[in-house]
């Protein structure tokens, strides 16, 4: 039976439960969801990429030149900072929010209702590079800030701070190479004290290979690219010898899916899920059938590859996932411009 969602107040549409099947009211799809689960608009955000809680807002970054912020308490998004190259990564530390753009990181105070004040940019500027130029952004558990920087190819030599994790001060300072050797980066979190870290395969290899990747951060570790995608040798390195011994994927997921956002679930609301990895799947774009297009959960250590278990599909193309205060969980969608909340 289909349950009728309790609208949550900032909710954009009415809600609508699935435990099974239900219509989207905004792409013409139908949304599959976990069993129970209700799922509604949360607000509508243009191109809505990377999400983080920061006060009493969530904050979501986008491909084009804007942060927006919805206020938990309830209410439209609202354009909170502007006049930024693809600010794509947005991460709470402290009383202030960090945005990862193309070429740099900026930092605001918070403005109650979900707006922000009082930019400055930290000391530091990234490779102002076109592709795989949008930027993830999480503040650790150390208290420090980690930014993913994508390859700038399909399969290439990267150089410098390019197919890296850093990690800096809050101050911009005194930056460290975490890992090395990632093509592209777009979704980390920490379980147990562990970072656990998306990478997405190379494109033009066929429709099965490579594997997209779920990493385990060894400080300093060598991820492979581009002579590996998951344990598959890549075209144009296949007798290259690598700088270093490779530090293999942890999972290795359905080609071409496109793995993003990684949250580990912490709440109440699902403690089905506690300890569980909800992996957002962007989905592909030049596979013969289609694959991903989903968000699915996985019990990280159980197996060694495959898809996943479904969580959430038929909401656009998932890329981030976040947990609200309350327990319930938060997608974007930055091919339909909305967010999507699940609760019970």
């Amino acid at each position: 039976m289909m349950h009728l969602g309790k609208p949550f107040r900032s909710l954009a549409l009415a809600g609508l439960a699935t435990a099974g099947l239900v219509p989207s009211l905004c792409l013409g799809q139908i949304v599959h969801a976990t069993p129970g689960a209700r799922v509604a608009v949360f607000a509508r955000v243009p191109a809505a990429r990377a999400m983080a809680v920061c006060g009493d807002a969530l904050y979501v970054g986008t491909k084009g030149n804007a942060v927006y912020g919805v206020p938990l308490a309830g209410g439209p998004a609202v354009r909170a900072a502007s006049g930024l190259v693809a600010p794509n990564g947005v991460a709470c530390l402290g009383n202030r929010l960090y945005v990862a753009s193309r070429d740099r990181v900026s930092t605001f105070a918070l403005v109650p209702g979900g707006r922000l004040a009082n930019r400055a940019d930290l000391p530091i500027r990234l490779p102002n590079q076109a592709h795989h130029g949008l930027r993830y952004m999480q503040a650790g558990p150390d208290s420090r800030l980690y930014i993913s920087i994508g390859s700038p190819c399909n399969i290439c030599q990267p150089a410098g701070l390019q197919g890296t994790i850093i990690s800096l001060s809050p101050s911009g300072g005194d930056l460290r190479r975490m890992a090395w050797g990632i093509r592209n980066s777009v979704g980390f979190d920490w379980n147990g004290g562990t970072l656990y870290f998306t990478d997405n395969g190379a494109d033009g290899m066929g429709d099965n290979t490579p594997p997209d990747e779920l990493n385990v951060l060894q400080p300093g570790a060598f991820y492979g690219f581009p002579y590996f995608g998951g344990r598959v040798r890549l075209r144009g390195f296949e007798a290259a010898a690598p700088p270093a011994p490779q530090n293999p994927p942890a999972y290795e997921f359905q080609a071409h899916v496109a793995t993003l956002g990684l949250h580990f679930y912490r709440g109440a609301m699902f403690p089905e899920l506690r300890g569980e990895a909800l992996i957002a799947e962007h989905g592909s774009w030049d596979r013969s059938t289609p694959v991903g297009y989903q968000v699915v959960r996985l019990r990280v250590g159980s197996s060694r590859s495959g898809n996943g278990q479904r969580f959430l599909s038929g909401v656009g193309r998932p890329v981030d996932v976040k947990e609200l205060p309350d327990g319930s969980i938060v997608v974007s969608d930055d091919a339909g411009g909305r967010i999507w909340r699940i609760s019970r």
